[in-house]
């Protein structure tokens, strides 16, 4: 973390010896979705600590974030899940990542059974939504919309033909069946899709086939570092396609591996607002947090800010349960929370409505490396 100064520890240590309102994360710290995992969790990370700092928690009892890495592996998400839930005590649950493991923790009915809210899931997936959770509150549009706003931009470039690469998991496979169904929809032909092992980089079957295929244009529904191992191979064989990306890549660590020329062109969809934009307050707040409680490597990335918002939709609806908050009054709490605006962006749950947000919108990487909206 960064150096603080002598009044933050003092108001700190005097937090830690007051009974703390836990709130559990399992994400992804290390393997192939590491650093989205942990940008994610350091947003996060930083909203808490500066509620603890400058409100003295949340009606008047500090947060403790309890924060476990998972490694973007099912077997271990469920076990962070079980010890959260039973030994943590955690009266909700925020911030996770894949898809598959979510899936999981929804088959087991593990969050109607202890009662406990999860705020937040780091992955459009269909498999999460449908028919998803009462318990789980997403922050993010669909990954249905974010591949049917991808394929409307390459339709109205005039693009007939597309091929798609993707991780074989439910993340993937979903954004597969989605794309297929977009594509018809705009009279655009995928000629080819190829796949990758999830939790994994090794991509060389799926660039050959898409190379061979050769279309105009990809759509690439996949994580970071496959991505880039895939652009990079790509792109060395000749290949010449359009690349366009759903929501579930950094764009930062894209261009520190692979470099901006490579990179640049790269049209990603997102489905949070521009963390570079000065005019948004929760923009301006976001950057101040995370610079003065997220770790220094941190980027201002929409990774991270995906991570604060989680925190701040979390936050006011214990703030909303009241004192001494219980998992059932913060599940009410969000569950009746309606419409709460945060500078333009825009969350809202009630009855039978648990996906918040809509909102999706096109960025590109630029020659510098930037992205440019």
């Amino acid at each position: 973390m960064r150096s603080i100064g002598v009044g933050l520890v003092s108001l700190l240590i005097s937090l830690a010896s007051q009974a703390a309102i836990v709130i559990g994360q399992s994400a992804p710290l290390s393997g192939v979705a590491g650093e989205y995992g942990r940008q994610v969790a350091q947003g996060a990370r930083a909203y808490f600590l500066w509620l603890n700092e400058h409100a003295g928690g949340i009606n008047g009892e500090p947060v403790k974030h309890l924060l476990y890495d998972d490694g973007f592996d099912s077997a271990r998400t469920l076990a962070n899940t079980r010890t959260l839930i039973d030994d943590d005590q955690a009266v909700a649950l925020m911030g996770y990542f894949g898809a598959d493991a979510t899936h999981q923790l929804l088959q087991r009915k593990w969050l109607e059974q202890a009662g406990i809210p999860l705020v937040g899931v780091a992955n459009g997936a269909r498999t999460v939504r449908e028919p998803g959770s009462p318990f789980l509150f997403h922050t993010r549009a669909g990954q249905r919309e974010e591949v049917s706003k991808l394929i409307a931009q390459m339709k109205g470039l005039g693009l007939a033909e597309i091929g798609v690469f993707h991780a074989d998991d439910s993340f993937g496979q979903d954004g597969l069946r989605a794309a297929e169904q977009a594509a018809k929809a705009a009279g655009v032909r995928i000629v080819a899709s190829a796949s990758y092992a999830s939790n994994s980089a090794n991509v060389s079957a799926a660039v050959a086939k898409l190379a061979a295929a050769n279309p105009p244009a990809i759509l690439m529904i996949s994580i970071t570092k496959p991505s880039g191992a895939f652009i990079k191979a790509y792109r060395g064989q000749g290949g010449s396609a359009a690349l366009y990306h759903t929501s579930t890549l950094d764009f930062d660590q894209l261009v520190d591996e692979i470099g901006a020329t490579l990179a640049h062109g790269l049209a990603i969809a997102q489905v949070y607002p521009y963390p570079w934009d000065s005019q948004s307050k929760l923009i301006r707040e976001f950057r101040t947090a995370v610079s003065n409680y997220a770790s220094t490597s941190t980027p201002m990335s929409y990774a991270a800010l995906e991570g604060y918002i989680m925190a701040k939709l979390l936050a006011e609806a214990i703030s909303r349960a009241g004192p001494k908050p219980n998992r059932a009054k913060v599940y009410q709490a969000l569950a009746s929370l309606g419409e709460t605006n945060y500078g333009g962006f825009r969350l809202d749950y009630g009855p039978g409505r648990r996906v918040g947000s809509r909102f999706v919108e096109l960025t590109i990487i630029n020659q510098k490396g930037e992205l440019s909206r």
